[in-house]
């Protein structure tokens, strides 16, 4: 079985509907870390063929610089699904977004047709997990692909069949499910967009927040506008990265000595809290490179 897919930074996931195509040519230049042009629930039943043209088309010369490029496909096993994967040119992606996921059958079946068309390339897998169904499935469904990059938390179906209400606190739990389900993988979670207000940048910040706190490593946007509010808070600020310097300085030191264990200004430092303490300063130093690149 192959390894694990090179990580990369994804704090913003931008969904395009596929049969826009000024808006899939203008989301090219805007500051997401990875651009999802979207053949599913963003373009009308009517219009899908259309939008695999238009995708299809537009991938090959699409200048993305440092930007992901990804599709979100129809549901796996749908006839819809099998035009997605004989219209799309998958020498042009870097990733495909798969939608309601229930079990890891699914995913086996996905990399079965993906190793038959991507000529060797191996393609990373984003998982969305929106359904009970799914979200208890979470774990073994992360386990089902080698070429799982990240699960992504799709909330619609979730309330629609639990009776749950659309807020942070009824779905704290699917969300740290998934986190969980993630990490156990070395894969990201991923977290839906901020739904309340496409362009209310501070709920964007707040709701981003709450997900980075359950362990999330990025958050889908549905408007430009929730770029930049999405970035800020799946970036480290200056005041973490020099908190996380100190904890690990103090470590080095309290290990140089013999110790697993050590007090630094108040604080307990301890062995396995340092692997956080690495990954926010290397997610601060990923996230510098990625905005200098544009």
């Amino acid at each position: 079985m192959a390894g694990p897919l090179p990580w990369r930074l994804r704090r913003s996931l931008l969904i395009t509907p596929g049969h826009r195509r000024e808006r899939l040519e203008k989301a090219a230049r805007l500051p997401a870390d990875s651009l999802c042009f979207d053949l599913e629930d963003g373009v009308p039943p009517a219009r899908k063929a259309e939008a695999r043209a238009t995708v299809a088309a537009l991938l090959p010369a699409l200048e993305a610089g440092p930007r992901e490029r990804a599709v979100r496909l129809n549901a796996i096993g749908t006839e819809e699904w099998e035009r997605d994967l004989a219209a799309l040119p998958w020498g042009s992606l870097d990733a495909v977004l798969v939608p309601k996921v229930e079990a890891p059958e699914a995913l086996r079946l996905l990399d079965r047709r993906l190793a038959a068309l991507a000529g060797g390339r191996r393609l990373a897998v984003i998982a969305t997990l929106e359904t009970p169904r799914g979200v208890l499935n979470a774990l073994a469904i992360a386990e089902a692909s080698p070429n799982l990059a990240a699960l992504f938390f799709g909330p619609g179906d979730y309330v629609a069949q639990t009776g749950a209400a659309l807020t942070r606190r009824a779905l704290d739990y699917p969300r740290a499910v998934i986190a969980a389900a993630a990490g156990a993988v070395g894969a990201q979670a991923l977290d839906a967009p901020y739904l309340a207000g496409l362009r209310d940048a501070e709920g964007t910040r707040a709701d981003a927040l709450a997900a980075r706190e359950l362990g999330f490593s990025g958050k889908a946007a549905f408007h430009p506008d929730q770029l930049a509010p999405i970035n800020a808070a799946f970036t480290p600020d200056a005041a973490e990265v020099a908190e996380a310097e100190r904890f690990l300085a103090a470590w080095r030191e309290a290990a140089a000595r013999g110790e697993a264990v050590a007090l630094a200004g108040g604080a307990f430092i301890a062995m396995d809290l340092a692997p956080r303490m690495e990954r926010i300063v290397a997610l601060a130093r990923l996230a510098a490179e990625r905005d200098r690149r544009g």
